[in-house]
């Protein structure tokens, strides 16, 4: 089932994976940043997969920073934050970062690539020729290895041993690979499948980002992909990574079909942000806009019980917190008290009626950007998001940002801010008054719910 409407908490990676796996939203889990410690990390998916008796594996880009109270003096963690952590409760089979690994390396190196190219860094860069790349992006020429020898497959091929150790028994994987996403790389045949003049036209018009708000000049200030056979050789390449993570999907698969693993096996495959990839001017995740907060979700459940939604596609709207409860309801696993997400196994079952939510919520911190707006309190540099499926309600921190407005039936691309139209006063009143009562509900709760489950006791 592919569920249409799925959107992530925040952004950029880090957080977003930790309202992924905590299934709590930014204002509950507060690690606002790649590099801001998370607390109460123990209450997450894995620490919960092992109560129900499984020792979950975790492979490929997936860290966090440790919450410095919890070690001990003279750890050099509690100065200096570190990003090479993994999820207590995980077993973290391979550390692979968006680069490379050691083990990755050595597995080139036992192939008789040339040492030259095998640091984090060089393995990463495409070959280009020594004339230089002309007037292409560097990223239009191939990876210095072969497609079998890609980071992508050296991943699953970690995965496909680990699981064939399991064969029989009970064991979970998260599975993290880094493409699509920089280093914007492809080995041969996928950096060129794809040709630059047919790829889709960019949501985006000549000085969107030249408004007078103060939040647009931050995003101005980033603006990338003006030339447009640059803009099309960068899409091209994102769409060879995903054909190339396609492939190593469905080497994964044929391994579960073949080892007897594919008819027990529940699969959810998702992301933890999205990408512009020149709309409105913009690469990578940050921001507000749709390209960055819209993921895709798909949820293949082996049970009788889903046969009839098989290739069935929902437009309800979902949260990425709803991907930890519905893992946890498939193994018959009750929703732990500090999960904020809601199992969307009904929605696959079609065990009830369902419509999926009324509106989703998203949240960010700015104040790491290099180019945040002067005289802002570095507090103030916070965005919320409220967006269902007829408006997005987008309010600041600061009161020097006036919040924004747009109608997505009527503007869909985001273009128009609706806000400053006296008319519709009551729709942001409303939309603000249906965040304040989101943020009560869902801030952090975990002492009152404490005091308040032992006193029912």
């Amino acid at each position: 089932m592919l569920f249409k409407n799925c959107f992530v908490q925040t952004n950029p990676c880090g957080p977003s994976r930790m309202c992924i796996y905590n299934s709590r939203y930014l204002c509950s889990t507060r690690a606002l940043t790649n590099e801001t410690p998370l607390r109460d990390a123990e209450e997450n998916l894995g620490m919960h997969l092992q109560d129900a008796g499984y020792n979950p594996g975790l492979i490929g880009y997936n860290d966090y920073v440790r919450d410095p109270a919890t070690l001990p003096h003279g750890h050099p963690q509690k100065t200096t934050p570190c990003y090479d952590n993994v999820l207590p409760g995980f077993d973290w089979i391979l550390f692979h970062d968006e680069y490379t690994s050691p083990q990755y390396l050595q597995w080139l190196r036992e192939k008789g690539y040339p040492e030259g190219i095998l640091d984090r860094i060089r393995i990463s860069l495409p070959d280009v020729p020594p004339e230089g790349p002309g007037e292409h992006l560097p990223l239009c020429f191939p990876a210095h290895y072969k497609a079998e020898d890609s980071e992508a497959r050296f991943v699953t091929g970690i995965a496909t041993d680990w699981i064939s150790r399991r064969k029989g028994c009970g064991w979970f994987l998260s599975l993290n690979y880094i493409k699509p996403h920089s280093p914007r790389i492809c080995p041969s045949p996928y950096h060129d499948m794809y040709a630059p003049r047919r790829m889709p036209e960019a949501n985006r018009r000549p000085g969107e980002l030249d408004k007078p708000h103060p939040y647009y000049q931050l995003m101005a200030a980033e603006k990338q992909l003006e030339n447009d056979s640059h803009l099309r050789e960068t899409r091209a390449n994102y769409y060879g990574m995903i054909s190339e993570l396609d492939a190593c999907l469905g080497t994964l698969f044929e391994f579960l079909k073949t080892s007897g693993e594919w008819d027990h096996t529940l699969i959810v495959f998702s992301s933890d942000h999205g990408d512009y990839l020149g709309d409105h001017y913009l690469l990578d995740k940050a921001h507000f806009f749709d390209e960055t907060m819209h993921v895709p979700l798909i949820v293949r459940d082996p049970s009788p019980e889903a046969d009839g939604t098989r290739g069935t596609q929902l437009e309800g709207l979902v949260e990425s917190i709803d991907i930890a409860p519905t893992l946890l309801d498939f193994l018959g696993r009750p929703k732990p008290d500090r999960f904020q997400g809601s199992s969307l196994l009904p929605a696959v079952r079609q065990a009830v009626p369902w419509q999926g939510k009324e509106s989703i919520h998203f949240e960010a911190d700015f104040r790491t950007r290099s180019t945040v707006p002067p005289g802002l309190h570095p507090d103030e540099c916070l965005f919320w998001v409220i967006r269902d499926h007829q408006y997005k309600y987008v309010q600041f921190a600061s009161p020097a940002m006036p919040p924004l407005l747009f109608d997505l039936q009527k503007d869909p691309g985001e273009f128009d801010n609706q806000a400053d139209n006296p008319g519709n006063s009551a729709i942001v009143a409303d939309y603000c008054q249906q965040m304040l009562r989101w943020r009560m509900r869902f801030e952090d709760q975990r002492m009152e719910h404490w005091a308040a489950n032992h006193r029912r006791r």
